[in-house]
C-alpha cells in the first residue's frame, strides 16, 4: 500500500492486484482516478449531480479583482506610499513566500499526519493544483493535459494584466504603459516564482518502486518516468515551460541588479519604476537581495528533484539553504520596515519548524550511508569554518596594515573642525595614518579596540569640555592603559579638573557616561588616574597653546610642535599678499572652529587642481595686519567670497563689516560672488537680532548696512560638516566650489578698476586718515601694510 497508494486496503490488509472504488485499474499503482470521479484526499469520488460551479466561479472572480486591484495598487506613486503601506506590502510578500516554501514540501518524500496533512493539501492550490475543486470533473483526468493547464496560467496571468494595462492607458492617458506593465508583471511572477517553479519541475519529482526497477512521478503515480509517452510529453511541457518563464524572468532580474548601480548614477527614474518590484521594498544598500532571494526559492524547488528518496538528505539540504538565508536576512535588514524584518525571520524559522514537525512525526530513520555522509559534512563544515577563522586572525595580526600612526582624541562639538585640519596637515607633513572616530568609527567598542590593536600614537586635543566626553575618557584610559605614545595639546581653552571633581568623576563625565563606560569595564579610579597623568605629564607629553590657533600659521606652529617633541614653533612665515582673482574666504578671526573649517577647505581647494583657482586662495585672518581697508580691497579683487559661518559670526564685527561690504559691492554690480557657508553651531538672525544686538556689536552700523546684511543672510548657506567624514565634506566642498565664476582673472580686474578708483579718491581728500562706512584708520601706520595695500 505504500508503493501503491490506489490499492484496496481496510485496515491495513491490502488486496493484490485490486484497485480501490473508482480507481483506474489500467493506470500504474492504480494511480489515477477513473473518469467520472475526482481525487478527495488519498481517495476516489464519483462526479454525481454534477459539478459546484460556486467555488469554481469564486476563484476565478476572486483572481480576476486581485490582479486588476494589484496592477493598481503596485503602480502608484512611490512618493505618496507611506511606509505602513510598504510595510503591508512587505509583510504580505513574507506571507506568500512562507506559504510557497512550504508547499514545496509537498514534493518530498514524507507522508503528513494531521493537521499538517490537510494543511498541506490546502497549500496544493499554490502550485496551481486546482483538484480541489474538482477539475477532473470538468476536464480530461488525463495527467499531460492538467500538466499543460497548470503550465498555462502563469502566461494567462501575464495576458490578462496586458488587456488591464491596455484599459487603463484608456481610461487614464498619462500612464506610463512599459514601466507599470513590466513593474506588475515582475510582482506576479516574484510572489509565485515558487509556485511555476515547482508546478514546471514536477515531472522531475519522481520516487523509486519497489526493486528500484521503475520510478513514478511523485505528483502523478501512474505516470512512469523516463519510461512512458506521457512522460516525456509532461518532461517537455515542463522544460519548455521553464525555460519560456521563470528562467528569462530570473535572468532579467541579475541583468537589472548588475546594472543598478548605473542606472542610479544616471539618474533613470524609468528605470526604477519598471524594476520596483525588485528594488522598492528593499534598503538601498540590501538592492541586490531581491535576486537573492529568488535563487534561495530556485534552489530550495531544486532539492526534490536533486535528491529522491533519500528523506533525510532532502530535510537537511532544506534546512540549510533556509538557515543560510536566515543569517544573511539578519546580517543584512534588507526590507525597508523593520517590523518585516522581524517578521521574515520569524516566518522563515516557523516553516523549518514545520519541516522537522513533518519529519519526526512521519518517524523516518535515515539509512547508514546517509548519516555517515552528513556528518563528514557537518564536521567537514564546522573544521573548516574553524580554520578559516584562525587564518584570518593570524593573518590580520601579522600583516597589521590598517594600524594608525596617531588617533585624535577630541570634543566632537567644541573641536571637530580643528581635529580635522590636525589630522589632515600630520597626514600631509608625514604621509602617516591618521583616525578620527567620526571618520569610520561608530561604535565605542570599535573606537577602543582600535585603540587597542591599531594605533601607535594617541593625540588629545584637550579644549574645555573634552575629558567629559565619556569617549574622551574610554579613549585617554585605554591609551594609558595599553601603554601607547600620548601627547596632549592643551589649547587656551581647556580648564584642568581639580582634585574635587576627580573624586567625583561619574559626577564630572556628561550624564550618562560613568554608566557607558561601566559596560566595557573602565571604573570611576581609572578615570581618575588617567585624567591626572595627563594633566600632570606623567607618562605622557604636553604641547602648550598659548592663544587659540586662527590663521593658516597658528595651525602650521601647532602640527610642528606636536610631530617634534621638544621643538619650539617657528615664527610665523612671510604669507604673500592677496593676489586679484583669488578666492577669498572670511571666518571670525576670535574662532579657532571658524578658522580651522576655513584652513580645511583651503586645502580642499588646493587638492581638487581647479584652474581658475591658479590665483589662490586668501584666509582673510592671515592678513589682518592689512586692517579693514586691506581687507576691503582685497575683497574687492577677488574672484569669490566665502563666509564661514559659525557660532561666534553674529557677535564679530569684523565678519558683519566685511558681509555689509560684500553685498554692498554686489548691490551695485561689482565685487566677487559671495557664498555663505554654516558649520555646526551657526543660527541664523532674527528680528531681536537687527533691532537690538546688531546695533550694540556695531553702533555706527547704518540703515543700508543692515539691510546689506540681512539680506546675505537670506541667501541660501551651504552646510559644511567638519564634524562629518571625509567624504561628506569632499561632497560639500564641491557644491561650494560650484559657485565660483569661471571668468578670465583680466575680467575681474576690469571691474576692480572702477571700484577701487572712487575708493582712491575718497582717501585721498583726507591726508590724515582714511574713513570707510564710518570707521577711521590711520594712514601710514606701518609702512609694510601700506606696501601691502599699494601692491594689492
Amino acid at each position: 500500500a505504500e508503493h501503491c497508494p490506489g490499492g484496496a486496503c481496510e485496515d491495513g490488509a491490502c488486496t493484490v492486484q485490486t484497485c480501490a472504488p473508482y480507481r483506474d485499474p489500467a493506470a500504474v499503482a492504480c494511480g489515477r482516478c477513473a473518469e467520472g470521479a475526482y481525487q478527495s484526499g488519498q481517495e476516489c469520488l464519483p462526479c454525481e449531480g454534477g459539478v459546484d460551479a460556486l467555488p469554481i466561479v469564486f476563484v476565478t472572480l476572486a483572481v480576476v479583482f486581485a490582479l486588476a486591484a494589484v496592477t493598481y495598487a503596485i503602480n502608484r506613486d512611490m512618493i505618496k506610499q507611506t511606509r505602513w503601506a510598504v510595510g503591508m506590502m512587505v509583510s504580505l510578500t513574507c506571507l506568500f513566500s512562507a506559504t510557497q516554501t512550504t508547499s514545496v514540501y509537498l514534493s518530498l518524500n514524507m507522508a503528513w499526519t494531521e493537521p499538517l496533512g490537510s494543511l498541506m493539501k490546502a497549500m496544493s492550490l499554490m502550485t496551481f493544483d486546482l483538484s480541489l475543486v474538482k477539475t477532473e470533473c470538468i476536464m480530461s483526468s488525463n495527467p499531460v493535459s492538467q500538466q499543460l493547464f497548470r503550465q498555462l496560467i502563469p502566461p494567462i496571468f501575464l495576458a490578462y494584466i496586458l488587456i488591464v494595462m491596455v484599459v487603463k492607458r484608456r481610461l487614464a492617458p498619462k500612464t506610463e504603459f512599459g514601466p507599470e506593465f513590466t513593474n506588475t508583471a515582475g510582482t506576479i511572477l516574484m510572489t509565485f516564482f515558487v509556485s511555476i517553479c515547482i508546478s514546471a519541475f514536477d515531472p522531475l519529482v519522481c520516487y523509486n518502486h519497489p526493486g528500484h526497477v521503475y520510478s513514478s512521478m511523485r505528483k502523478e503515480p501512474s505516470v512512469l518516468c523516463f519510461d512512458s509517452s506521457e512522460h516525456s510529453a509532461m518532461l517537455a511541457i515542463g522544460i519548455s515551460a521553464f525555460i519560456l518563464t521563470p528562467l528569462p524572468f530570473l535572468s532579467v532580474a541579475i541583468f537589472a541588479v548588475w546594472k543598478y548601480p548605473r542606472y542610479i548614477a544616471r539618474h533613470d527614474i524609468a528605470f526604477m519604476k519598471a524594476f520596483r518590484f525588485l528594488f522598492f521594498r528593499y534598503e538601498p544598500s540590501a538592492y541586490f537581495f531581491g535576486v537573492a532571494f529568488l535563487l534561495r526559492n530556485l534552489m530550495i524547488c531544486l532539492v526534490p528533484v536533486v535528491i529522491r528518496d533519500d528523506i533525510a538528505a532532502q530535510i537537511l539540504a532544506i534546512a540549510t539553504i533556509i538557515v543560510v538565508s536566515v543569517v544573511a536576512q539578519c546580517l543584512l535588514q534588507p526590507w525597508r520596515n523593520f517590523l518585516a524584518n522581524i517578521l521574515d525571520g520569524a516566518m522563515t524559522g516557523c516553516i523549518l519548524l514545520v519541516l522537522v514537525s513533518g519529519a519526526v512525526g512521519g518517524g523516518y530513520v535515515a539509512s547508514e550511508a546517509t548519516t555517515q555522509a552528513i556528518s563528514m559534512v557537518m564536521v567537514g563544515a564546522f573544521l573548516s569554518m574553524w580554520v578559516t577563522l584562525l587564518a584570518g586572525n593570524v593573518y590580520k595580526q601579522l600583516t597589521r596594515r590598517d594600524v594608525y600612526d596617531m588617533f585624535i582624541c577630541h570634543d566632537k562639538v567644541g573641536a571637530a573642525a580643528q581635529a580635522r585640519l590636525i589630522k589632515f596637515l600630520v597626514a600631509e607633513h608625514t604621509g602617516q595614518r591618521v583616525a578620527l572616530d567620526s571618520d569610520e568609527l561608530h561604535h565605542l567598542d570599535t573606537v577602543l579596540d582600535t585603540i587597542k590593536a591599531k594605533v601607535r600614537h594617541l593625540a588629545v586635543y584637550l579644549t574645555r569640555s573634552t575629558l567629559t566626553r565619556p569617549w574622551c575618557a574610554g579613549e585617554i584610559v585605554t591609551a594609558f592603559k595599553t601603554g601607547k605614545r600620548i601627547t596632549a595639546v592643551l589649547t587656551p581653552s581647556f580648564v584642568a579638573p581639580i582634585e574635587e571633581q576627580l573624586e567625583a568623576a561619574g559626577a564630572y563625565l556628561d550624564v550618562g557616561g560613568a554608566d557607558l563606560l561601566v559596560q566595557f569595564g573602565i571604573a570611576m579610579s581609572d578615570i581618575r588616574n588617567s585624567f591626572l597623568q595627563l594633566v600632570e605629564a606623567k607618562g605622557c607629553s604636553h604641547v602648550q597653546v598659548d592663544a587659540d590657533p586662527t590663521s593658516t600659521q597658528h595651525f602650521s606652529g601647532l602640527i610642528t610642535l606636536l610631530l617634534h617633541k621638544g621643538a619650539k614653533a617657528a615664527p610665523p612665515p612671510h604669507t604673500p599678499s592677496p593676489a586679484p582673482g583669488c578666492l577669498a574666504i572670511s571666518a571670525d578671526p576670535c574662532d579657532p572652529e571658524a578658522a580651522a573649517a576655513a584652513c580645511i577647505l583651503i586645502n580642499k581647494a588646493k587638492a581638487s587642481g581647479l584652474t581658475f583657482l591658479n590665483d589662490g586662495v586668501c584666509l582673510l585672518s592671515d592678513h589682518m595686519d592689512l586692517g579693514v581697508d586691506g581687507h576691503r580691497l582685497a575683497i574687492t579683487s577677488a574672484r569669490a567670497l566665502v563666509v564661514m559661518l559659525s557660532t561666534k559670526t553674529l557677535m564679530s564685527r569684523d565678519q558683519l563689516e566685511i558681509i555689509a561690504y560684500a553685498k554692498g559691492l554686489n548691490e551695485k554690480g561689482h565685487g566677487p560672488v559671495t557664498i555663505p557657508a554654516n558649520i555646526f553651531g551657526f543660527s541664523f538672525p532674527t528680528a531681536h537680532y537687527y533691532g537690538q544686538v546688531l546695533p550694540r556689536i556695531w553702533p555706527e552700523v547704518s540703515e543700508a548696512e543692515v539691510q546689506q546684511i540681512g539680506s546675505f543672510f537670506r541667501t541660501i548657506s551651504y552646510p559644511y560638516s567638519t564634524h562629518a567624514s571625509d567624504q561628506v565634506l569632499q561632497v560639500q566642498a564641491t557644491a561650494i566650489f560650484g559657485r565660483i565664476p569661471l571668468g578670465a582673472t583680466s575680467a575681474i580686474l576690469s571691474k576692480t578698476n572702477a571700484v577701487t578708483s572712487s575708493t582712491s579718491a575718497s582717501s585721498s581728500s583726507d591726508a590724515g586718515a582714511m574713513t570707510t562706512s564710518g570707521i577711521s584708520v590711520k594712514s601710514g601706520a606701518d609702512d609694510t601694510s601700506s606696501e601691502r595695500l599699494q601692491s594689492i
